[in-house]
Formats: C-alpha cells, sequence, structure tokens
C-alpha cells in the first residue's frame, strides 16, 4: 500500500467538554494520535474548513462521543480510504429527511481521501433539505459513481429518553451503537443520563472489560422487541 499522510480530528463545543475526558482515555488507550478543536461552528462547517486546509492525503474523523473499540478498525479505514481512494464511515439513515432510506457513510467514524473530494467539487458537509451532517458527500459521491463503504450496526442499547431508530431495509441502531463490532457511537450526548453511559463505556474499553452482552442485536429487533425465529 502507498504512503500517506493521516491526519485525526474531533471537534467538540464548550457544553460538550465532559465528554471529551473519556474520549481522549480511549485514543491515548489505542495510541492515536487526535487533535481536540473546540470550536462554535455547525459540524458540518467545522469538517468541511477541516478538509479545505488539510494537507493530509487522509483525514479522519471522530464525534466527541465516537470511539473505536480497538486500533484495528481505524488502521483498516486507513486502508480502505487509501486503496479506494474514497471514504468510509458508520452507517445512518436520517429518518427525519425523506426519503427516510438512504443510508450514508455518517461524520461520527468518518475516514475520506481528500483528494477524492477535491475531485468531487469539494461537496459540503453542511446540513441541506435532503442530508443531514455528512449525507451530501455520499449523495455526491452516488452521483460521480465513486463507491464508499458504510460499517453496519451489530448492537445497540437504549434508554428512557430516546427510542431505536430504522437504518433503511436492514435494521435497527440506537442511543449507544456498535458498529462493525469495532466502533460505539454515543447518540444524543446533550442528554447527562447518555454522557454518564459514554463515559461507562469508555471506562470498559479501555479497562478491555467493553462487551455487547444484553445489548439488542441490530437485525433482530422488530417494534423495539427482541424477534423469535421459530
Amino acid at each position: 500500500m502507498e504512503e500517506v499522510t493521516v491526519e485525526l480530528r474531533c471537534m467538540y463545543w464548550q457544553n460538550g467538554e465532559y465528554l471529551i475526558e473519556s474520549h481522549k482515555k480511549v485514543t491515548e488507550h489505542l495510541g492515536l494520535q487526535v487533535q481536540y478543536d473546540l470550536t462554535t461552528i455547525p459540524h458540518g462547517q467545522w469538517m468541511t474548513d477541516v478538509l479545505e486546509n488539510s494537507t493530509a492525503d487522509i483525514v479522519g474523523f471522530l464525534d466527541s462521543d465516537c470511539v473505536p473499540l480497538n486500533k484495528g478498525i481505524v488502521d483498516y479505514a486507513v486502508v480502505y480510504a487509501t486503496a479506494t481512494k474514497s471514504f468510509i464511515g458508520t452507517a445512518q439513515a436520517s429518518n427525519h429527511i425523506a426519503p427516510r432510506a438512504h443510508i450514508f457513510a455518517a461524520p461520527c467514524f468518518f475516514f475520506i481521501y481528500r483528494d477524492t473530494w477535491v475531485k468531487m467539487g469539494k461537496p459540503s458537509f453542511l446540513e441541506n433539505s435532503r442530508s443531514d451532517v455528512a449525507e451530501e458527500v455520499s449523495y455526491v459521491a452516488e452521483d460521480f459513481m465513486v463507491p464508499y463503504k458504510a460499517l453496519y450496526p451489530t448492537n445497540f442499547e437504549r434508554e428512557p429518553v430516546e427510542g431505536v431508530w430504522r437504518l433503511g431495509n436492514f435494521g435497527y441502531y440506537g442511543i449507544g451503537t456498535v458498529f462493525a463490532n469495532s466502533v460505539y457511537h454515543l447518540f444524543q450526548g446533550r442528554y447527562k443520563q447518555n454522557a454518564d453511559l459514554f463515559k461507562l463505556r469508555c471506562d470498559e474499553i479501555v479497562d478491555g472489560t467493553f462487551s455487547t452482552n444484553g445489548m439488542f442485536n441490530s437485525i433482530e429487533v422488530y417494534s423495539g422487541k427482541i424477534c423469535n425465529y421459530s
């Protein structure tokens, strides 16, 4: 594989500082060098600006409430983006935007070959009438017939305030979701009970005790209940 330069970035707003301590524990434990940016601009604008100004071949984005479970998935993302000259991210569907079934590479764990982004016309990561954050990049890649990879959920957990969401015709994901058995993303980290859950999961990753035991299987859930195949 060709040698590439890689830049890892994570943004947070001032009201999300409580997540960063846990996030750093994991990335330091895995030996990842991540630049943390305290900012006041929208998530999608920050991602666009980072790519615009980066000199790296590969830029990897991690949300402040999303951590890899192992270093191998980061290495894999870099290898994939380099070999395909494309991008890779966790699978997500915008259930609040029509058609509500478009599965795209989400920004929470997202690695992209920068030159390909440039060749596609530098599409913005900002939300618009058909796209959530980063979704427009997947739409543009589809228009350019650039194949990209989405890591699908394997397990998820829910909590009382929020429910679960449908991922197109694949299955479901929830507040705390494990993708490809290798990435953990806590959705809705602005709620304290979710932040507490994120801290717990990060501590487990560092301690080597993280497990999906007790979580829902993403493809064996229907209307919030475990399916019984008999």
